[in-house]
Order: structure tokens, then C-alpha cells, then sequence
């Protein structure tokens, strides 16, 4: 071995153990850095504005910028969370005063004779006797579930609140590093590349255009439709705990294909159930033609032609990204599937199918 190839081995090694031990120092860290790396995309086209506002005083912009995102964004989050624990106690608690006093029977046979009930007693009864469901347990346990979920984080956020006040002031100091500093941060990755000026050019494009165009447009669509929604539960369909219905349509948002209709669209079909048919109809027009409509306007707006991802992969990417990194998952997947889409168009353009590799340089 040549004295160039042993120097070689050895500061790649070195190299390579130095990068694992600085990944093991920060993966403690990497829920703040990530939250902090998705506000600072989302909130980047200000940075340019305030930059200039403020006659290229960078670290000035960036304070500003992170005490707006505090004020309005972080802030009425905290608020709607505590909303949210207090409905999701108030519904689990309305589910079990009424499987108590019979109510919940009362429904689930009204349900049967409704028009919707016998549909789906039409359709079901070639597997009627294979099919053993008790609704009401169905009904109880779901509502039980999401109950405790919501409060169990809120406790965990109570026991653990010295942790939690840290991660939300290392989130807030990487948000200041990224606002100020991030347009270097990426400068100096795209550097050390080993590729070709090109390939990197490509690389960079495509990870830019897939961050920015998802995570705004999946952010604010999630808000606008869950907002919408709200509104829709509220004055249209009378229903209680508007809030947490809003927020389940704006979690049902980010998930391609089925989207917000899978909440707006079971309560309509729960008003049909019950008889209120104008409600019902109400709401299914309301969904149809605002909740739903507002996908086809912001995502196309946000996104265009950038983020080019295939509908169906990105679907199982999200879901798997969901079980691996949580709600961090919806934003991370489609960043994943860009990067590896970007590798896969490189590849066939050094490699082409039924061509000679490419010589050496």
C-alpha cells in the first residue's frame, strides 16, 4: 500500500468516526434542529424582505424574525393545544355518559333505519355472520384513545416541562442561526460534495424547490383547511367540539388522496344519520366546494411544477414516515423521496440503460 492510499484510509476513517460521534452528540437535539430547519423554510421568503428593511443587517432581521414566529405562530399553537386536550376530554366523557344512559343504543338504532344504515346493511350482508362489530365498544374505544393520547402528551409536557423549556429555547436559538446564517450553512455543504458542479446544482434545486414548495404549501393548506373546516362544524352542521374536528381535518389534509374528506364526510354522513338531511347536505357543499378547494388553489400556487413527486409513492412515504419520525415524518418523507428521485436521475444519466459506462476522468 502506497504512502498516498494509507493517508487516504486513514483520515476517511478518522473522518468518518468524528461524523458518528458529532450525529450521536446531536440526535438528542435533532427534534428542535429539525422543528427549527421547517419554520426557517417556511418563513424564508421574509428573510430577504427584512434583510433589506433593515439595510443588510442579517442578525438583525433574524431577532426580528424569530420573535415574530414566536408571537405568531409557536404561541397560539400552545393555545390550541390546550383547547384541544379540553374537547377531547369533553367527548370522551359525552361518549361514555352516553353508552351509560342507553343513548348511544338509542343512535346506533337509529342509524340502522336511516338510509345510510340500510346501504350499508345491503352491502354488508353477504358477510353478516362473519362479521361480528360492536359500534358502541368501536365508538367508546376510539374516543378513549384519542383522548388519552392528546392528555398523555400534555402530562408528558408537565413532567417533563425542564426539558420541554429546553428544546423550545434550542429551537428558537437554531432558528436564529438558520434565519441568519442558513444561505452559508448550505454554501458550505454544497462544497464539500464530491460530485460535479452540475450534479450538485441538480441535488441542491431539487432539495430547495421539494422544502419550500411542501412545507409551506402542506403547512398553510393544513391551517386554512382545518380553519374552514371549524367554521363548517360550527355554523353548518351545528356540531360541538368544532376545534378538535377542525384539527383532525387539518391533520387529514396532509395525507394525499383521501385529504380533509375523510372528516368533513363522516360528519356529514353522521348528520344524515340522525335525520338532520339539510345539515348534512350543507356540510357535504361546504366541503365540496370550500374545504376540499382550497387543495386544488394553494398547492398548485405553492407548489406548481417544483416539487415533481409521484403521488403514490409519496402517499406510503408519508405513512411510513408517520410511524418512524412521528408528525416530523409528513415533512422529512417527501424530502427523503426528492433526494432519493435526484440520486436515481443522476445515476441513469453517468449510467444510461444499454450504454457503456462512462471512462474514468
Amino acid at each position: 500500500m502506497s504512502r498516498e492510499l494509507l493517508f487516504a484510509a486513514f483520515f476517511f476513517a478518522v473522518f468518518m468516526f468524528l461524523l458518528y460521534e458529532l450525529f450521536q452528540f446531536l440526535a438528542e437535539s435533532a427534534g428542535p434542529l429539525m422543528w427549527a430547519a421547517i419554520l426557517a423554510l417556511t418563513f424564508y421568503p421574509f428573510t430577504t424582505r427584512l434583510t433589506r428593511t433593515f439595510r443588510g443587517a442579517r442578525g438583525v432581521a433574524a431577532v426580528v424574525l424569530v420573535l415574530l414566529v414566536t408571537a405568531g405562530a409557536i404561541l397560539p399553537t400552545v393555545w390550541l393545544g390546550s383547547m384541544l386536550v379540553r374537547e377531547a376530554s369533553q367527548a370522551y366523557e359525552q361518549a361514555q355518559s352516553m353508552v351509560a344512559t342507553g343513548q348511544l343504543d338509542q343512535l346506533l338504532a337509529t342509524a340502522r333505519t336511516s338510509w345510510p344504515g340500510r346501504l350499508w346493511e345491503r352491502v354488508t350482508a353477504p358477510f353478516a355472520g362473519r362479521i361480528d362489530i360492536d359500534p358502541a365498544a368501536l365508538a367508546l374505544g376510539a374516543t378513549r384513545s384519542v383522548s388519552q393520547a392528546l392528555a398523555g402528551q400534555t402530562a408528558a409536557l408537565a413532567r417533563n416541562a425542564l426539558l420541554t423549556l429546553v428544546n423550545f429555547a434550542l429551537m428558537l436559538v437554531a432558528l436564529f442561526f438558520f434565519f441568519r446564517d442558513g444561505e452559508r450553512m448550505a454554501a458550505a455543504v454544497r462544497d464539500l460534495l464530491p460530485m460535479s458542479e452540475d450534479h450538485k446544482a441538480a441535488i441542491f434545486r431539487r432539495l430547495y424547490d421539494t422544502l419550500t414548495a411542501v412545507v409551506q404549501s402542506m403547512l398553510l393548506n393544513a391551517v386554512v383547511q382545518g380553519v374552514l373546516g371549524g367554521i363548517g362544524y360550527w355554523l353548518i352542521g351545528g356540531l360541538q367540539l368544532s376545534v378538535l374536528l377542525g384539527f383532525f381535518t387539518a391533520l387529514s389534509s396532509l395525507i394525499p388522496v383521501t385529504g380533509a374528506m375523510a372528516v368533513w364526510g363522516s360528519c356529514a354522513l353522521y348528520l344524515a344519520v340522525i335525520g338532520e338531511t339539510g345539515r348534512a347536505i350543507g356540510l357535504t357543499l361546504w366541503g365540496l366546494l370550500v374545504v376540499s378547494m382550497v387543495d386544488n388553489v394553494i398547492r398548485p400556487l405553492f407548489i406548481g411544477g417544483r416539487a415533481r413527486l409521484p403521488t403514490f409513492l409519496l402517499l406510503f412515504a408519508i405513512l411510513g414516515g408517520l410511524q418512524i419520525y412521528g408528525f416530523l415524518g409528513v415533512f422529512v418523507a417527501p424530502v427523503m423521496l426528492a433526494l432519493v428521485l435526484s440520486f436515481v436521475q443522476i445515476y441513469r444519466e453517468l449510467y444510461p440503460l444499454g450504454g457503456p459506462a462512462p471512462e474514468p476522468e
